[in-house]
């Protein structure tokens, strides 16, 4: 027998993220689901912490990011590898971060 609650829970469910350990930092990564039951999208996600915060007291403590696809970066580098391309995309969100 199914939990009630479970049920509750499980059909408001937007999506899940997953710890990561980048080479430069720590960052969450994972997707949301978007639209309703008849045209249901599901967006990939990249969360950093933010940088600044500590620059400014009302800046948010994460920064999300739509993430860009393995495979559209696999062909605009054929030659790297997709841990070489990870490793890249973590700098340059690094980056913009800073």
């Amino acid at each position: 027998m199914t939990d009630k609650t479970d049920n509750e829970w499980k059909q408001r469910e937007l999506g899940a993220l997953w710890r990561r350990n980048g080479k430069n930092q720590k960052y969450l990564s994972g997707y949301i689901k978007l639209g309703d039951e008849l045209e249901e999208k599901e967006v990939r996600l990249i969360v950093f912490t933010n940088k600044y915060k500590s620059e400014n007291e009302k800046a948010p403590d994460f920064v999300i990011y739509e993430s860009t696809p393995m495979e559209n970066a696999q062909k605009q580098q054929p030659m790297a590898s997709q841990e070489t391309q990870e490793e890249e995309v973590e700098e340059d969100l690094a980056e913009l971060l800073k």
